[in-house]
């Protein structure tokens, strides 16, 4: 080693601040190493736009800020890695790189180490921002080909005398009829997707509207129902105060995506459901606003929500449960989900934003492994529990 060129001072001081990280609990910043070319900092996760929404799921606590410790102790979530910074290194210290390998403490591999799981943000709707929410969402139609729907109301105040499955048609549909025209909408959760999960930086966008209408001091409704609410976050005073006027504001902006034609309509390749006969018959009360009624027939209701729909697609993932050759995916959501191998991604069962991501991972998950092509995907379009099949 006599005779060889002294190191770079950039070179030394590059590798002293790298020593200094792997050897103290603080992480070192990124941007030091920017220049140095052999270092990379860990890949973003593609955050959307200016909405702060991340795009692949994770739950709350799967948050990316916790630090991965080195196998020296120090803190390696802010690194990754390069295969070649041994050799770019000898190279410019003219020695073996054997030698210069035992003078870098060894971090964790690059392509072994997993990059940090970005969050799936629900975004609530109130009052207060209901329309800087609802022209972000005009502003991302254009990206988004799918829309997933899940809506929460006050239980059922009219049940059958007999089980579910011995009611013909016609009464199945009076039933929903009689409970959707008692009572009010609570909360609508909307995913807009597309179905190879791409969107312009961003797989999936979520919120949760809401509404204002019902008062459980004041409406009839089913009191386990309203419980489990409770339960689950749903704010009913917060709701009464602030809450979006599901006819005077929702509805006729509903009306307004649906409108947007093949190339900016909500969910212009298909509306996706899960069990969703009362989800399509919320959606068409508050497309029509305060004291409407929904038509005496099912098929009369058909008709007025193909109207209003435009004749889009609808996929309720319950149904499509129901014709997966060689499959038993019966049960609710979270049952068929996990069948199919597919996690909540954020928040729990009957929160509205949650279960649309839910509906739209598991419809996915579905349509790539059962229905792959347009005409198997035709054969389960439009069947609704409740209205159309049992």
């Amino acid at each position: 080693m006599c005779g060889a060129p002294a190191p770079s001072p950039a070179l030394i001081e590059m590798m002293m601040r790298y020593y200094d990280a792997t050897t103290t609990t603080k992480p070192a910043p990124v941007v030091e190493f920017a220049d140095t070319g052999l270092w990379s900092t860990a890949p973003a996760a593609a955050e959307f736009a200016d909405t702060g929404s991340w795009s692949a799921p994770s739950t709350p606590s799967d948050s990316s800020s916790e630090t991965d410790a080195s196998p020296h102790g120090g803190a390696m979530s802010a690194f990754y890695y390069h295969p070649e910074a041994a050799a770019l290194a000898s190279q410019q210290m003219m020695m073996p790189r054997q030698l210069v390998q035992q003078m870098m403490p060894v971090p964790v591999p690059y392509k072994m180490m997993a990059p940090p799981r970005p969050r799936v943000e629900v975004r609530q709707v109130w009052q207060s921002n209901h329309r800087e929410e609802m022209a972000l969402i005009e502003s991302l139609l254009p990206r988004f080909r799918y829309a997933a729907v899940d809506t929460e109301f006050p239980g059922t105040v009219y049940r059958p005398a007999c089980p579910a499955y011995l009611l013909t048609p016609e009464k199945r549909y009076a039933l929903l009829k009689a409970n959707v025209d008692e009572l009010e909408l609570i909360q609508l959760g909307l995913t807009l997707f597309n179905d190879d999960l791409s969107g312009g930086g961003a797989n999936a966008v979520v919120w949760e509207f809401n509404f204002r209408e019902f008062d459980p001091r004041r409406h009839r409704h089913a009191p386990d129902s309203i419980a489990m609410l409770r339960a689950k976050g749903v704010d009913f005073d917060r709701a009464a105060r602030d809450g979006v006027d599901s006819a005077a504001a929702f509805g006729p902006r509903l009306r307004k995506w649906l409108r947007g034609g093949a190339k900016a309509g909500l969910g212009r390749a298909g509306l996706v459901t899960f069990s969703g006969g009362y989800d399509m018959a919320y959606l068409v009360k508050a497309m029509f606003g305060a004291g409407y009624k929904l038509p005496a027939t099912a098929a009369e209701f058909e008709a007025v929500a193909a109207a209003l729909l435009r004749r889009r697609r609808v996929f309720d993932v319950k149904e499509m449960a129901r014709r997966c050759p060689g499959a038993d995916l019966r049960g609710g959501l979270d049952c068929v989900a996990a069948k199919l191998g597919v996690a909540r991604a954020v928040g729990e069962a009957h929160q509205a934003g949650s279960d649309s991501l839910l509906t739209c991972h598991t419809f996915i998950k579905m349509k790539q492994r059962y229905f792959d092509d347009d005409d198997k995907l035709a054969k389960v379009a439009g069947m609704l529990t409740g209205i159309t099949t049992s």
